[in-house]
C-alpha cells in the first residue's frame, strides 16, 4: 500500500452485458457509479485500448472519448503527483455534465478497466454475434468446419447462379417493402409499428420481404480461373449482416500486461 492509497478512490468496473451492438458497463468509484455503453456504430475498443496502454507507458496525462450515439463521453487521467492521477468522467464540451472526479491509482484503475473487459469477453454469457464483426469466411468456415483455402475450391466449382445462392445463404439478407403505402411517410410509419408491436410482424402491416440477391455480374461463368479467384475473395471479406464490434480477443495487450505484474495481480 502506498501512502496515498487513503486518499484515492478505489474503482470497479464491470462490463456486465454485450447485447444488440451494445456493450454496456458500469464504474463505481467508492460511493459514485456511472453507467454507460459501447455501440458498435462507433466502436471505440480499439481507443479504449491505446488509452490503456498509454496508462501503462506512464503517459502523464492522456483521454478517450467515446460516443455512445448520443452525448460523447470522455475518461481523462491527469498526473497530480508520482503515485496519484485525477480520474474524471465528464461530457467534453462547455456545460457538460461532470460524474465522476476522483484521485485514483493508475495501476488498479487500468487494472479494473482491462481485466473487466476480459471477464465479459471469457464469460459464458459473453455471445460474440451481439457485438463482434464477422466476415463470410469466417461464418462459412466455422459453419461447414473446413479450411479457407478448402471454401476457395468448393466454391469455384460453383456457377454464377449456384455461388448466388450459396453466398445468400451464408447471409440471408431482405429487404421491407409496403406496396400499399400511400407515400414514403405512411411507409415508414408503417415500418415503425410492425417493430414496435411484439405480438405482430411486419407482414401484418402490409410488409413484403424480398431476397436481396448478390450481385454477380452476368458473365461470371466466362471468366478465366483468376478473376473468379478475386471475385471470391473480395466475396469472402465482406461483412455479414450483423454487428460490426471489434473483435474482444483483440484487447489483448502485452503493454498493459506487463504493467500489471504478476506480483500486482497477486496483491489487487
Amino acid at each position: 500500500m502506498n501512502k496515498d492509497d487513503e486518499f484515492t478512490a478505489h474503482i470497479e468496473v464491470d462490463f456486465y452485458e454485450a447485447i444488440a451492438g451494445w456493450i454496456h458497463f458500469r464504474i463505481k468509484a467508492d460511493d459514485t457509479i456511472f453507467e454507460e455503453s459501447f455501440s458498435h456504430v462507433f466502436d471505440p475498443i480499439i481507443e479504449f485500448k491505446n488509452w490503456l496502454e498509454a496508462l501503462s507507458t506512464n503517459v502523464q496525462q492522456t483521454s478517450f472519448s467515446f460516443d455512445p450515439e448520443g452525448n460523447d463521453i470522455k475518461f481523462d487521467i491527469d498526473r497530480k503527483s508520482w503515485l496519484n492521477d485525477m480520474f474524471t468522467i465528464s461530457e467534453p464540451y462547455d456545460g457538460g455534465t461532470t460524474f465522476i472526479e476522483t484521485a485514483v491509482d493508475r495501476k488498479q484503475l487500468v487494472s479494473a478497466f482491462y481485466n473487466g473487459i476480459l471477464k465479459l469477453a471469457n464469460s459464458d454469457e459473453y455471445d460474440p454475434y451481439e457485438w463482434e464483426i464477422e466476415y463470410i469466411k469466417e461464418r462459412l468456415c466455422n459453419l461447414l468446419e473446413i479450411s479457407e483455402d478448402e471454401l476457395i475450391t468448393q466454391m469455384l466449382d460453383y456457377n454464377r447462379e449456384q455461388l448466388k445462392e450459396f453466398l445468400f445463404n451464408a447471409d440471408p439478407t431482405y429487404t421491407i417493402s409496403y406496396p400499399d403505402a400511400k407515400d414514403k411517410n405512411e411507409e415508414f410509419n408503417q415500418f415503425l409499428k410492425s417493430t414496435a408491436e411484439d405480438d405482430k410482424s411486419f407482414s401484418d402491416y402490409g410488409g413484403i420481404e424480398t431476397p436481396l440477391e448478390w450481385d454477380i455480374p452476368k458473365d461470371y461463368d466466362n471468366w478465366i480461373p483468376n478473376k473468379k479467384k478475386q471475385f471470391v475473395l473480395e466475396c469472402l471479406h465482406k461483412e455479414t449482416s450483423g454487428f460490426s464490434g471489434t473483435k474482444l480477443s483483440e484487447f489483448k495487450s502485452d503493454i498493459i500486461e506487463n504493467y500489471l505484474s504478476e506480483e500486482y495481480q497477486k496483491d489487487k
